[in-house]
């Protein structure tokens, strides 16, 4: 009740004696005076649409009572206390139509004419608990409301016969079936009651012949002993009523209720197939001529009903357990905490239309912070050994572990049929000249091109040791090609390509293959010039391709997460400075640009995206033995400053057809990362080499209030 708001914004109307519009159980202009009128043809109503019989009155406040009840009451299986609501819709309105006199006859004529004047009042429900007959005029009167856009409550009936005795009903429209539902009683304990007809094995013949068992439209509620106004013993009267009469308002509150909540079922006219649908079965399986479909089952009614879908951009639909894949966000996206409060509201529907509130957020997984996997620098991130010729030729080079079983022996999660089987390492040649080419695979690209675009040996250490993720640190780990010469005495070209290795994700096992495959490549071009023997500045222009990321995230091309292919550009600028032959000072700079994408997923796409980033590195050699060497950084990894995405949402319009917009959200990160970092490298003999590293990031990858530190020492030997 509370989550339809009680059944606000609902018309019943109620074909019956009339009503005691003043009567404590209804609220003061709850039942219209305006549009309540008496609708008999065959006699005169002496009060207008009044109550002079008490059983309209009882049969609206059963539907739709607004007043608490004022005592304690307990009767025939039923216990009330003193300030309970015991209507099923309490703040919807009621209109009257009056078609049954004081003893509570009339004719056909005056129901149909009843039941015409509620439809044409607007009523969105018309409750009929009178006795149900074929005639013509009863069914051209239920075609007309039908086709109005009414659903019709039919009392089954207390003659403990089936319904017309088995005789059939032609006449009525497809439509007007679909709106149809007779209702049945049970007692407490959900027995028949002995009065209740059923519906037996008649059935409803449509204008095209068709034929529909009363069975099939047929509901069951409680309908014994039912507290009421007993409105010609007093004003303040109730009384405990039974019959088919109670049971029939229970299920037209019922549908007040569910078109309050989801407007979609009265726009749709699935209001009663929805409560047939999720009725209790009673009586034999299926539908049966005692129960009919079964008991009105409010509860599992507002319960999501068959499949949960989502709507893409493209307006295709996915089930919501088609939902497998997922975005693995980046360090320059943070939590993505903007999106994911977009998600964690997110509007599915179901079979019928209805929207439900999901929550989605899980399909935005955070990137995982680095202290928690590795604190230290392993094998892979260490820097080349040089070899430097008489004739002044140098060549660099370093080899790291392969990916053979042999290479992961005791490697948790290791799967060797997603192992790329490619050895990794690291060449590069230097000439007198010095002209420089690299090659290698699974090495990081800084070392090479700084060292071909600079030059200078210290200078790509620092750039190495920094480890600066700017855009071209997203297409590493896989192969790399670098290259870099003289210009002139002062002024260096560099280029290089790179692109990124299988995913761990890939290699878990955790996705499907399409992961595991190169997902971005970078080309880099770049100037250096040497201002003084002490200074030297150089600009870098990158270009990335991401085939199924952005800005290092990660998603499955094909699922609804996929922001598709993306391209970006970066722009830095370099300052080197030789303090002196053992210090040396870099700093680096700048930003990207992403082009914007467009998507068909959960996500209609992205504007344009800005990022920057930023390092500042120090590096001091020869501090307590010949050959090691102390690197102190600061830096701000990559991180997107400006730039949103649009998330498809489902809104629900005044009549409940769905409709999509897309709601933009902000991907700049709720915090900001700054990384300190202090490297000690002390070779400890010609095969061995130790290495002691500490540091602190404040908002790690850009999530705010994620800070952590680290400290440790990795000692290594070759034999």
């Amino acid at each position: 009740m509370s989550a339809a708001n009680w059944g606000t914004g609902q018309l019943l109307g109620v074909v019956d004696t009339g009503i005691n519009p003043t009567h404590p159980s209804f609220a003061t202009g709850q039942v219209s005076q305006t549009l309540s009128t008496c609708a008999a043809v065959s006699f005169r109503c002496s009060n207008g649409f009044r109550d002079d019989n008490s059983h309209g009155t009882a049969v609206a406040a059963i539907a739709a009572g607004n007043k608490p009840f004022a005592w304690n009451a307990s009767y025939g299986g039923y216990t009330t206390t003193a300030g309970s609501v015991i209507s099923v819709a309490p703040n919807a309105n009621i209109v009257a139509k009056k078609v049954l006199n004081a003893s509570g006859s009339g004719y056909s004529t005056d129901v149909a004419n009843g039941v015409r004047k509620a439809a044409d009042a607007g009523a969105s429900v018309i409750n009929v608990s009178i006795t149900y007959g074929n005639t013509a005029d009863m069914v051209a009167a239920i075609n007309y409301a039908a086709s109005k856009g009414a659903f019709i409550v039919w009392a089954g009936g207390n003659s403990n016969v089936a319904l017309l005795n088995g005789a059939n009903t032609n006449g009525l429209t497809a439509q007007a079936i679909s709106r149809l539902v007779f209702v049945g009683s049970v007692s407490p304990t959900n027995a028949k009651s002995s009065f209740s007809n059923t519906p037996g094995s008649g059935k409803l013949v449509n204008t095209n012949g068709q034929t529909t068992g009363y069975s099939l439209r047929w509901l069951v509620a409680p309908g014994e002993s039912i507290l009421a106004p007993y409105t010609t013993a007093g004003t303040g009267t109730w009384s405990y009523w039974s019959g088919t009469s109670m049971a029939a308002p229970v299920v037209s509150g019922s549908l007040l209720l569910l078109q309050s909540a989801w407007p979609i079922l009265k726009t749709r006219g699935t209001s009663i197939d929805l409560l047939l649908a999720t009725a209790t079965d009673l009586g034999p399986a299926g539908a049966d001529s005692t129960y009919g479909v079964g008991l009105v089952n409010l509860g599992r009614a507002f319960q999501p009903y068959g499949t949960l879908s989502v709507t893409r951009a493209n307006g295709s639909t996915i089930a919501l357990s088609s939902l497998t894949g997922s975005m693995i966000s980046s360090g320059a996206l943070g939590s993505m905490a903007s999106v994911q409060s977009k998600l964690a509201s997110y509007t599915a529907l179901d079979t019928y239309l209805r929207n439900f509130t999901v929550n989605l957020s899980g399909l935005i997984k955070s990137p995982a912070a680095k202290a928690s996997l590795n604190a230290l620098p392993t094998n892979v991130n260490k820097g080349p050994r040089a070899i430097k010729l008489a004739d002044g030729r140098e060549l660099a080079y370093w080899q790291g572990p392969g990916d053979s079983p042999r290479d992961h022996l005791g490697e948790f999660g290791f799967n060797e049929e997603l192992a790329s089987q490619r050895q990794q390492g690291f060449a590069m040649f230097t000439d007198a000249g010095g002209t420089s080419i690299a090659m290698g695979y699974g090495y990081p690209a800084q070392y090479a091109f700084t060292r071909a675009m600079t030059g200078d040996e210290n200078l790509a250490w620092l750039s190495h040791d920094s480890a600066l993720p700017d855009l071209m640190n997203l297409s590493q780990g896989g192969a790399l090609v670098a290259a870099g010469l003289p210009l002139s005495q002062s002024l260096r070209f560099a280029a290089s390509w790179s692109n990124t290795a299988a995913t761990e994700a890939g290699r878990n096992g955790n996705w499907s293959p399409s992961w595991a495959t190169p997902e971005a490549q970078g080309i880099q071009l770049g100037m250096n010039y040497q201002l003084t023997q002490m200074f030297s500045t150089g600009v870098k222009i990158g270009a990335l391709t991401e085939q199924h990321g952005l800005l290092g995230s990660t998603y499955d091309t094909h699922s609804a997460m996929s922001l598709g292919r993306n391209n970006s550009m970066s722009y830095a600028a370099t300052l080197g400075m030789r303090l002196s032959a053992n210090h040396h000072l870099l700093f680096e700079g700048g930003f990207a640009r992403t082009s914007a994408a467009q998507a068909d997923g959960l996500f209609a796409g992205t504007s344009r995206i800005r990022s920057t980033f930023w390092s500042a590195s120090y590096q001091q050699t020869k501090l307590l033995a010949s050959r090691d060497r102390l690197t102190l950084s600061l830096r701000q990894p990559l991180r997107v400053s400006q730039g949103n995405i649009n998330v498809t949402s489902t809104m629900i319009a005044e009549d409940g057809e769905a409709y999509l917009v897309h709601e933009s959200a902000s991907l700049r990160p709720d915090g900001r990362e700054l990384e300190q970092r202090i490297t000690y490298a002390l070779p400890t003999g010609k095969l061995s080499d130790m290495t002691l590293q500490a540091s602190y990031r404040k908002d790690a990858n850009n999530i705010q209030g994620d800070n952590d530190a680290s400290v440790g020492m990795i000692w290594s030997t070759r034999f």
